[in-house]
Order: C-alpha cells, then structure tokens, then sequence
C-alpha cells in the first residue's frame, strides 16, 4: 500500500505530462483547422405539409441559401470534404407561428469526427398564403420595323388561353399575359416560338420564377402575317342622271385620292387602280354637287387591306353638277363632208343659197367656252340621205341631207340640222 502512495505527487506530475504529451502529439500531428463555404442551398423538406392544405409557400430573402458554411474538424477530414458533403434541410414540420423553419445542417460523411459547424444564418424565412389560380387571354405583339414596302397583318396564336397558379398576393397582381416578336427586316411570314410574359397593372414584367407558380404552358407558337403594301388611285363609277338642265362636270374630288393596300405579292402586283361602285354616287334628278361618304372597304378585292392602320376605309367625295347652257355657233359649208358615193354621180353640199350653218350646242359652260367653231366638223351619209327622203338610189337632183356632228366631248346638239346636197352627172 505504501509503493502505491508513496511519490503521488510525482506520479500525478508524470500522469499530467502524459496527457500533455498525447494532446501535443495528436494535434501536431492532425490538428483541427476550419473550412468556409460559400452559398450552400437549403433543401426544403416535407412541403406537402402546406400545400395539402390548399397553400403555396415562397421563400423570403433568398433564406433557402445560407451565404456561408464553416466546418471546424482534424485536417484530415477537412481534406476529405467538399462543398457537396454538406447538406442542408429545412423540415416544414419545424414552421414555427413566424413562418421560419430551423435548419439542419451535416455533412454525408465523417459528421461523428466533425468538432462543429457553424451557419451564417440558421432559419428559412417563408410567405405561407392562400394557392390561387387565373386563366388569361393571350395577347401577341410585334416590336421592330418590317422591310420598306412591307406591312405587318394578322397576328396569332396557337393557343390563346394561359392558367397560372400560385400565391393569391400574386396572382391577383397579374393584370395579362403577353408574347412579343421581334419582326426587323422581314419580308415573309414568320411562325415562331415565344416565351409567355406575366405583365401586373402598371405593365410591369412580373417573375415567374420564384416558388409556388406554375404555368400550365410557358411558351406559345405565334404565326404572323407579312404583306406587301402598294399606293394606288381611287376610281369613282357615278349612277344616273342629273335633273334636266344639269350635268356631270366630270370633276370628282375624294379624300383621299389614293389609297394604301396590302397583301400578298400575287394580289398587290395586278392591283392598279380601286374601282369603286357604291348606291351613295347616284345623281338621279339632282341639280347641285353630291356630297357624300363612301365605305372604300366593300371595294376591295379579296385578299387585299388596307395598309395604313389609321386609316378606317371611310373616303369623302364630291361629284360635281353644273346647269346646262347653249351657244349658237355659225359652220361653215366647207366643214361638211359627204360621206358615200353614187357611181357616175358627183354628191356635194349645195352652198348656193347660203355658205353657213347654225348649230345650237348644249353643255356646261366651260365646256362651251373651250370650243373653237373652226374645229367642229360634220358629215352627210349618203345612206341618211335615201331614209330621210325615202328613196331607193339617188338620181340628178337637190336633196335634204341630215348632219351628224363631231363635236367634243360634254356638249351634245340641240337639235338636228340639215343641209341640201345636190346629185349630178358626172362630166
């Protein structure tokens, strides 16, 4: 018993040194040392908790990534570890009255000679609401310009309805849903894929991306029509006759004179004139200018529009209707000429009792006032000459002949004139 006692002091001395001696040795040999990583996801566990419930949850502030991880442990294990040993969970079954949920955070391998790990922050933070869904129209629009000459037509979609589900504070902040394509520099059809955009009230783009919404689809075909555009004239077809004593002028004034159409090349190249027929151009009975609108679209051929988009189709007119007038002009006998012949008779205008005719014109004024009498010419048919008289041949002698005038266009005769011809042998 005394060998046992006997120099403790001493003996506990050497125990202590021991100990020191295996700490030293093991921690020079291994020692502890920590590790950083950065951006560690958290996985989220057990989720159907809430959405079982007829709930969406998102994350706040970017909390399902902790923004570093350190691992203190032997240098040994530090050496074996990487960043995709750690594993990071959140067990909604964890939901504290706060809508945070502890994280749990090991690693797959060597965790019982981890000494500890420390997290830059410790909870997911979560909006827990009420799941909420709406189906929208889908809207498509272009941006960019088509090549000069070209037009953009008709725009659609394949599909023309989008569902969205997620967080009600979401999805009642979704005003419509939208597909545009870039159309610069095309000169044909384009059909083409488009990715969805959520727009809120403000017309702001909204982020789809963030947990709790879905899309029953998240693209969309789009077809858009590309057409050729081409300026031409408007060309007015007037019905009936002004009351008596009036006339077309012949002047018709439309706003607008030339119209811009649109569509494909094989429309648009044989397209060079609008004619248009309407009920609203007749000028039945009227003795003043007819004033009125005409819709130009029901005079478009098939498969050509119009090619401003600010024009309505709607174009102003105006037929002019003047009074009629008449003006007595003095012909002379020379200016008629004996159409036909006789065998063995001469046939010509007899001016012995006078060398002048008077011819009383009918028109508009300026139609009348244009007229130069030395231009205005006439002619006698041998043929009128036997109907009028009644005859079979004609035989030496002095004959009424009837004058078909050659007068210019919008004056009429008042009138029909006549002249004597003589028949006789020849010499």
């Amino acid at each position: 018993m005394k060998r046992i006692t006997a120099n403790w002091g001493l003996k506990l001395a050497s125990l202590i040194f021991a100990v020191i001696v295996w700490f030293l040795v093991t921690n020079i040999n291994d020692p502890v040392i920590s590790v950083r990583y950065t951006n560690v996801p958290v996985s989220i566990k057990n989720g159907n908790l809430i959405t079982d419930k007829g709930q969406v949850y998102t994350v706040l502030d970017g909390s399902d990534t902790i923004s570093s991880v350190t691992i203190y442990a032997p240098r040994g294990v530090i050496d074996s570890l990487s960043q995709s040993n750690i594993v990071a969970t959140a067990d909604i079954q964890k939901l504290s009255s706060l809508n945070t949920v502890s994280i749990d955070c090991v690693t797959n391998k060597y965790y019982d000679k981890i000494d500890k790990i420390i997290l830059s922050s410790d909870v997911v933070k979560l909006n827990v609401e009420r799941k909420a869904s709406k189906s929208l129209a889908l809207t498509a629009t272009t941006s960019g310009t088509v090549s000069d000459g070209y037009i953009i037509g008709d725009v659609t979609t394949e599909q023309n309805m989008v569902r969205i589900s997620g967080p009600e504070s979401f999805i009642n902040s979704v005003a419509k849903a939208a597909v545009d394509v870039d159309v610069t520099g095309f000169t044909s059809n384009i059909g083409t894929d488009a990715d969805i955009v959520l727009y809120d009230y403000d017309g702001n783009p909204l982020d789809t991306s963030q947990q709790g919404v879905t899309m029953n689809i998240k693209s969309v075909r789009v077809n858009i029509q590309i057409l050729e555009t081409k300026y031409i004239p408007v060309k007015y077809t007037v019905e009936g006759e002004p009351a008596n004593g009036y006339a077309l002028t012949g002047q018709i004034d439309s706003t607008p004179s030339e119209v811009l159409v649109a569509g494909r090349s094989s429309v648009i190249s044989g397209l060079n004139v609008l004619e248009v027929t309407d009920e609203n151009l007749d000028v039945t009975g009227l003795t003043g200018n007819l004033t009125t609108t005409i819709d130009l679209t029901k005079s478009l051929p098939t498969g050509a529009v119009f090619g401003d988009s600010d024009f309505n189709g709607t174009a102003s007119v105006v037929v002019y209707i003047g009074a009629v007038v008449e003006e007595t002009f003095e012909i002379s006998t020379n200016k008629i000429a004996i159409d036909g012949a006789v065998d063995g008779y001469e046939i010509f205008v007899d001016d012995s009792e006078y060398d002048q005719i008077s011819l009383t014109l009918q028109g508009l004024r300026a139609n009348l006032n244009a007229i130069n009498p030395s231009d205005i010419t006439g002619t006698v048919r041998v043929s009128d000459i036997l109907s009028v008289n009644e005859l079979e041949e004609l035989t030496p002698g002095t004959y009424t002949g009837p004058i078909v005038w050659n007068v210019p266009d919008g004056v009429y005769c008042k009138s029909a004139v006549s002249v004597y011809v003589t028949v006789k042998e020849l010499d």
